[in-house]
């Protein structure tokens, strides 16, 4: 009986271990896979006009791991030339697919959101990351590598888009030139939800990359939504070129001020925001051959005549400058003027005079 027992007990092992050996993961080997040459493989020059075109398609043979039952997903990272990927940038999205399509547009925001230089050459390392597997329990191969070379464009706008509407029709904001970044303009907003849309090919669409909030008040790509909380004329600013990248929604009511107004040393004389055609309006009387200039109700902003030296921030546009000059009228004598101040086309600022 007791040998009965044990031959039992013995056959009942050899079972157990036999199913335990069924669930046991196959094997895998770091046998490799190749990232072909880029098509076509630059160098690169990349423009806001170009955004939507096609800059190089990737391709590469399948990863062997020596697991056949499971296909691995696949990622397109980049870094700068020379670091071993110490920093590697994620320039695709997971996928089983052996090869990706970079469009000009995309690489560009992708470049500018890592700190590269706008119209310098980004020295890039490419290579594609090989994922068998999920969470901590995966299998990871990389590819070779390829150099790269490319230069981004400075984002010249950024629609500041309510969510859910199209971008195209949302406040612009504009650069101060063609090489940089830091973009500005003037709307009035509702209270509600945005995003920095980028333009792609010049054109602004839902589809394109845009910026919103990190969670701590500087702006990342893909961001959370940026809460409008009070409805006003609001100062936009962004500028993606800086490290953290930055901006800022001012509510902002401008006035008149100088000696051309009939109480030269008192406070602005506060213009009226018209919504219908949404440019700042103020019937006043001016004395002639006296200077004014537009000042905002917090003396934060000063907008006067044209200055070919104010660039940088200060640059708003051919008619005003921040900074600017005085603004004189004609003659000496007295009139009542129609004082318009439009501020709807971002960074070219204009105004005008009209005797009533």
């Amino acid at each position: 009986m007791k040998n009965i027992l044990k031959i039992t007990a013995f056959a009942f092992l050899l079972i157990s271990f036999a199913s335990c050996t069924d669930t046991i993961d196959p094997k895998v080997s770091p046998n490799g896979f190749t990232l072909n040459a880029l098509d076509p493989t630059g160098p690169f020059v990349l423009s806001p006009l170009d955004g939507d075109n096609v800059l190089a398609t990737l391709t590469w043979g399948p990863a062997d791991s020596g697991v056949t039952t499971v296909s691995p997903k696949y990622t397109v990272e980049i870094a700068k030339a020379g670091t071993n990927f110490e920093n590697p940038i994620v320039a695709s999205t997971p996928s089983t697919a052996l090869t990706v399509v970079w469009q000009e547009g995309y690489i560009n925001a992708i470049l500018l959101d890592n700190g590269f230089v706008p119209d310098a050459v980004a020295d890039l390392d490419i290579r594609v990351k090989s994922v068998l597997g999920e969470n901590t329990n995966n299998f990871v191969q990389y590819s070779n590598t390829l150099n790269m070379k490319v230069t981004p464009f400075a984002q010249l706008f950024l629609a500041f888009t309510k969510v859910g509407e199209n971008p195209a029709n949302a406040p612009q904001t504009k650069s101060s030139s063609l090489y940089t970044s830091d973009c500005e303009g003037y709307a009035w907003l509702e209270v509600g939800t945005y995003r920095f849309y980028t333009a792609v090919g010049g054109v602004f669409q839902t589809s394109n990359p845009y910026y919103g909030d990190n969670g701590s008040g500087a702006l990342v790509l893909n961001g959370a939504p940026i809460n409008v909380t009070t409805a006003g004329f609001y100062l936009i600013k962004a500028d993606i070129s800086k490290s953290p990248k930055t901006y800022s929604l001012t509510v902002t009511e401008w006035g008149i001020y100088g000696l051309a107004k009939p109480n030269p040393t008192g406070v602005n004389r506060k213009m009226i925001y018209n919504q219908a055609n949404k440019k700042w309006e103020l019937t006043i009387l001016l004395n002639g051959g006296k200077p004014f200039r537009f000042r905002n109700t917090a003396s934060t902003l000063i907008l006067g005549g044209f200055d070919q030296t104010k660039v940088g921030a200060d640059y708003a546009g051919t008619v005003l400058s921040y900074n600017g000059k005085d603004i004189y009228l004609p003659g000496t004598t007295a009139f009542t003027y129609t004082v318009t101040l439009d501020l709807n086309s971002p960074r070219a600022y204009t105004y005008t005079l009209v005797k009533q």
